[in-house]
């Protein structure tokens, strides 16, 4: 059974996916708009049809949308995060 952090783990795989392969996929469901690294990131979910806001405190993100620490959103963050920290950059 699947957790809602699991479904962010798959959510930033198809995004890496998307990257990787220099197309902005229709099975992407998110479009990046802004990361700041330790700070927050801004994402369209294409499923909600809005901007969702993680804040990271203490390293700890915290979706603004959900108001949770272990929703989908905050997983695609962890992952996001330490994608940044392997690759020192992320294309938005």
């Amino acid at each position: 059974m699947a957790t809602q952090l699991d479904i962010g783990i798959t959510d930033f795989m198809k995004w890496l996916s998307s990257l990787e392969n220099n197309n902005n996929s229709t099975d992407c469901p998110v479009f990046i708009k802004e990361f700041v690294k330790d700070r927050y990131l801004i994402f369209y979910d294409k499923e909600l049809l809005k901007d969702v806001i993680v804040f990271f405190k203490d390293c700890i993100p915290w979706c603004n949308h959900c108001e949770a620490d272990d929703c989908g959103h905050a997983g695609f963050a962890i992952c996001l995060k330490q994608y940044y920290t392997r690759n020192g950059s992320i294309e938005v």
